[in-house]
């Protein structure tokens, strides 16, 4: 059985799904649910198991419980979580309401975390890719440089929307925490 562990932000954002008479946040609670599921479903049927489950502010982490025996286990454990959303998006988009309102929180979520960034889905596949042709640490250095230009060039509109709306600060606030995940990893490491 993994262990589970969430934070006090976790906790807000569990209020913030029964205080929401929008039903936003718990829409996008499902698709992000569904998107671990995916890399779940994908870990067991290579046997790797999970040790740990963390619920964040942003949704959910899973730690392995063993290491990964090849780079094709890693990336096809990395693109699974991706493949759910665009294929819930896909199958829910038709049926209006709140089916979808929850393909376009799949899709919007499977395209976040496709993007090479090294704390998401994208960027685990770019560096493991990388490393099916160089070493190790060429490949981080690599995915690191990607990493910050991605981020860079969504962080420079989400300050715009910031500043220009006065209330729509959750891309900026994303923002602030993947550069906070990319660039002291011992401080957020799961």
């Amino acid at each position: 059985m993994p262990k589970i562990r969430f934070d006090l932000l976790s906790l807000w954002m569990t209020v913030l799904v029964f205080w929401d008479g929008s039903g936003d946040t718990a829409v996008t609670l499902i698709a992000a649910f569904l998107h671990e599921m995916g890399h779940v479903a994908v870990m067991y049927m290579n046997g790797v198991g999970i040790r740990e489950i963390g619920i964040t502010p942003y949704g959910f982490e899973i730690v392995a419980a063993r290491q990964y025996r090849s780079f094709f286990e890693e990336i096809s454990v990395s693109l699974a979580g991706c493949a759910v959303n665009f294929l819930s998006a896909v199958m829910l988009y038709g049926f209006g309401g709140i089916l979808q309102r929850l393909a376009i929180a799949s899709a919007a979520l499977g395209i976040l975390n496709i993007m090479p960034i090294s704390c998401l889905d994208g960027g685990v596949t770019l560096n493991s890719m990388l490393c099916l042709g160089m070493l190790p640490d060429k490949a981080d250095a690599i995915c690191r440089i990607i990493s910050f230009v991605t981020l860079f060039c969504i962080w420079i509109p989400a300050v715009y929307v910031f500043m220009f709306s006065g209330a729509n600060y959750s891309l900026f606030v994303l923002c602030v925490w993947l550069f906070g995940k990319l660039f002291a990893p011992s401080r957020f490491k799961s």
